[in-house]
Formats: structure tokens, C-alpha cells, sequence
């Protein structure tokens, strides 16, 4: 940056905001971390413009930058990603506001060819190859996505239900569900359930102990998770045809339940494409300020 003859460090932004934190990196052009700051939820769909604003004003620690990248829950929704940009424009000439799914990948792959899963609450599987993109999941907790804890959290479940019914096979995922509501037959189970105050994404809560049981040899986990190994393996195998990824090509695993499935699933990976499924420890946060300074440089030649 010049600024009356006199040379400045330039200062790249990157934000990662959800449901409950908005966190912020600022970096020079040389990746030094210039500050790091956090606040309260920035998702816009969950708590409206006002609250969203707020967040944002805790974390802009400088009045210019040289580029900034968003990645905000709800940015695929136009309104949101307008709602972000006019935000965020009088702090920078350059700015992008992606999806926060895009800034996991981008902290994986540093913009290179390369897909990432996301394995939490929810789930996502997203890539990018030379300008092709494809995404598949993110549905949501209404919906619930393949390999979420919700998915899994779901299907103990109902292999509770069945086994309390007759009709399914015993499984100790009863015991897990009941400490997780309270009940222990389908009539107090189902009633925990369709209580009002009831928040169904608690029930991610029972994903671990269905990837426990399944490793003790219960018959009724492991049937789950033989299910969603199929359509995870599915859904990679999908994203690498509409990308034209290269089979060998590495697959990264964030979010709560990443090493889990990585264990489960990266020998059969192997097996098929040679490769290895990679466990991704740095942070969105730092792919979306590598990205701004990316985007930065780039026009700023």
C-alpha cells in the first residue's frame, strides 16, 4: 500500500462467520498474523441483520484492506451474500463472500485442485478443479446430510425403537439414547421427541457412541454405519466425476466427527484411488485470509 509516497504493509482480512462465533484473521503479504479477533453468532439467517452488523464491528481491527474473504453461513443465498458485500466494501476494494464451506476447502487445498468433507452437526462435501465446482449435502438439520451426526444420531434412533418394539435387533444404542432423553420405552421416547422445547439437532449428541458400539461388534451400529460408508464413498466418487478431479486426488476431513470417519473409511479409500484421506487441522479462518491475500495480489498487479 502507498500512501503519500511512503510505503505501508498491505493487510489482508479473512472472516469465517456461523451460527455461533464470527472469527476474524488479519495477515500481511508475507502471512504474518497481524490480529486475530472473535465475537458473537454472524449467521443472518439465525440472527437477523442488526446482530449480524454487530458481530462484524467487533472484529474489523483496521479501517482499509487490501483484500478481504468471507466465508458466512447462508452466503449461497443471494440476499445474504449482497447483505455481506455491502458490509464489507467500505473496508476494502476487493472483496469475496463465499460460502463458508469454500473457506474449509480453501484452508485445505490453498485454492489448488481438491475436495473437502465436512463431518459435523451437518455435513458437506465440496470441490473445486480449474473453475469447476460441485457441492453435494448441506440440507440442513430439517433434512439431515449423509455421514452428520444427525444422520447417525437419527438412525440410533430408530434402531432403538425397533429393538424396544421386537422387530429390530437388540443394541446397546438403547442405553446411549436413553441417557441422551430420558426414556426408556417408545412411548416416552417419542414424546421427548415431539416436545415442543425439543431441539432435533441435539440428537448429533448420539453420533459417538453409534461409532463405539460399532466397534464393540453391536450388530445394529455397525449396519448404520455400513449404510453411510456406502453413500459417503458414493458422494466422493460423484463430486470427483463432476469435477474431473484425478482419482488419486487427496480428499481433507473437518468438522466434529472428521477422525472418525477417517478411521472407518481410508483404508477402503486406499483400496480404490490410492490415496489417503486427510484429517485438515488448520482452520477456515486462515484459508479464507491466504485467499484475500490471493485475491489481493492478483489485482493488484
Amino acid at each position: 500500500m502507498d500512501v503519500g509516497g511512503l510505503v505501508t504493509q498491505q493487510q489482508y482480512l479473512g472472516l469465517d462467520g456461523g451460527g455461533s462465533t464470527l472469527r476474524a484473521l488479519t495477515i500481511t503479504d508475507t502471512g504474518l498474523t497481524l490480529a486475530s479477533e472473535q465475537s458473537g453468532p454472524a449467521n443472518l439467517l439465525a440472527v437477523g441483520e442488526k446482530r449480524a452488523r454487530e458481530a462484524l464491528g467487533h472484529v474489523m481491527t483496521y479501517d482499509h484492506y487490501d483484500g478481504i474473504v468471507a466465508g458466512m453461513a447462508g452466503a449461497d443465498r443471494p440476499w445474504v451474500q449482497k447483505f455481506w458485500e455491502a458490509a464489507l466494501q467500505p473496508f476494502a476494494d476487493r472483496v469475496l463472500v463465499v460460502g463458508d464451506y469454500r473457506i474449509a476447502w480453501a484452508a485445505f487445498t490453498d485454492g489448488a485442485p481438491g475436495m473437502i468433507t465436512i463431518f459435523g452437526t451437518g455435513s458437506i462435501f465440496y470441490g473445486e478443479h480449474y473453475g469447476r465446482k460441485a457441492r453435494i449435502g448441506g440440507y440442513g438439520w430439517k433434512i439431515g446430510d449423509i455421514g452428520s451426526g444427525i444422520a447417525l444420531g437419527r438412525a440410533a434412533i430408530r434402531a432403538t425403537l425397533a429393538a424396544w418394539e421386537g422387530w429390530g435387533p437388540k443394541t446397546a444404542l438403547g442405553q446411549a439414547v436413553s441417557a441422551w432423553s430420558g426414556a426408556f420405552t417408545p412411548e416416552t421416547l417419542l414424546n421427548y421427541i415431539y416436545a415442543p422445547t425439543m431441539d432435533w439437532r441435539s440428537v448429533s449428541d448420539l453420533a459417538s457412541s453409534v461409532f463405539t458400539e460399532a466397534e464393540a461388534g453391536d450388530e445394529a451400529a455397525s449396519a448404520i454405519l455400513g449404510q453411510q460408508e456406502q453413500d459417503i464413498l458414493r458422494q466422493w466418487d460423484t463430486l470427483i466425476t463432476a469435477i474431473h478431479l484425478s482419482q488419486t486426488d487427496s480428499v481433507g476431513l473437518m468438522g466434529g466427527l472428521a477422525t472418525q470417519w477417517k478411521e472407518r473409511l481410508n483404508g477402503k479409500w486406499q483400496q480404490h484411488h490410492g490415496s489417503s484421506l486427510i484429517t485438515v487441522t488448520r482452520e477456515p479462518v486462515d484459508g479464507a485470509a491466504h485467499w484475500a491475500k490471493r485475491l489481493g495480489q492478483t489485482l493488484g498487479r
